[in-house]
C-alpha cells in the first residue's frame, strides 16, 4: 500500500472509529434513560400499592368497603342519621369550615367566623387536608360549635383516639391489580428495549476492537513507508 493509498485509508478508519464511538455514547445514554425510567415507574407502583385511605366506619373488618369514604356530609351529619355529629375547624385560622355559609348564620356568629371551602365536598381534597393537619375535627355539630366560644372547642386530628371509632385508616387495595399490570407491561417493553440496545452496544464494540487492529496496521505501513523514505534520501 501506498503512503498516499495508506493516509487515505488511515483518515477514514479514523472517521468511522469516531462514528462507532459516538454511536455506543448515544445507546449508552438511551440506556441510561431508560433505567431512571424504571426508577420513575418503580417509584410510581410503589405509591400506588402502599397509599392509603380514610374510610368512615368499617373498624375491626377485614373486607372493606372503599367506596364508603369518609365525607364531610359523614363528620356533619348527626349521630341519630348515623353521622359524627362533629364540625370541622380550619387549623390556621381557627374559623369553621363549610362547603357555603350557612342560612341563617346563628345567633352571635358571623360570615367571619367560617371558612367557606367547597372543595371539602371533594373526598381526596378532605383526606389530603386531614392527613396534613390543616382540618381539625370538633365535638360539636355545626349548629352548636357556632354558638360555643372558640377557647372550650376540643380538637382531634384524624389519628386521635376518639375519632378512631368513626374512621378507619387502610391501605387502598382497589388500584393494586391495575398498577401491577402497567408494572408488568412497563417492565415487559423496557427488558425488550434494553436487550436491543445491548445488541447493538456489543456490536458497535466488535466493530471498534476490527477499526482498531485495522488503524494499528496502518500505522504499521505508514510508519514503514516513511522509515524507508528518509533512508533513501539519507
Amino acid at each position: 500500500m501506498g503512503m498516499s493509498a495508506s493516509q487515505g485509508r488511515f483518515l477514514l478508519l479514523t472517521a468511522q472509529k469516531s462514528n462507532n464511538e459516538y454511536q455506543a455514547q448515544s445507546i449508552t445514554f438511551e440506556r441510561l434513560m431508560l433505567a431512571s425510567n424504571v426508577e420513575r415507574w418503580t417509584a410510581e407502583y410503589n405509591n400506588a400499592t402502599q397509599n392509603e385511605t380514610l374510610l368512615y366506619g368499617q373498624a375491626n373488618t377485614n373486607n372493606f368497603n372503599y367506596n364508603a369514604r369518609l365525607r364531610y356530609d359523614d363528620i356533619v351529619r348527626s349521630a341519630e342519621d348515623g353521622g359524627m355529629s362533629m364540625s370541622l375547624i380550619s387549623a390556621t385560622s381557627n374559623k369553621i369550615v363549610v362547603p357555603k355559609l350557612p342560612d341563617p348564620i346563628p345567633e352571635g356568629k358571623t360570615k367571619d367566623d367560617y371558612y367557606v371551602c367547597p372543595d371539602v365536598n371533594d373526598t381526596d381534597f378532605l383526606e389530603k387536608n386531614l392527613r396534613e393537619g390543616n382540618f381539625l375535627f370538633v365535638d360539636k355539630d355545626s349548629e352548636n360549635i357556632a354558638k360555643t366560644a372558640k377557647e372550650d372547642w376540643n380538637k382531634f386530628a384524624y389519628n386521635d383516639s376518639p375519632i378512631a371509632s368513626f374512621i378507619t385508616n387502610t391501605y387502598d387495595k382497589t388500584d393494586d391489580a391495575e398498577a401491577q399490570s402497567l408494572y408488568d407491561e412497563r417492565t415487559a417493553k423496557f427488558q425488550k428495549a434494553d436487550k436491543m440496545l445491548e445488541c447493538q452496544l456489543q456490536k458497535l464494540e466488535t466493530e471498534h476492537k476490527a477499526l482498531e487492529t485495522e488503524l494499528e496496521s496502518v500505522q504499521k505501513v505508514i510508519k514503514t513507508n516513511v522509515e524507508g523514505s528518509f533512508k533513501t534520501f539519507g
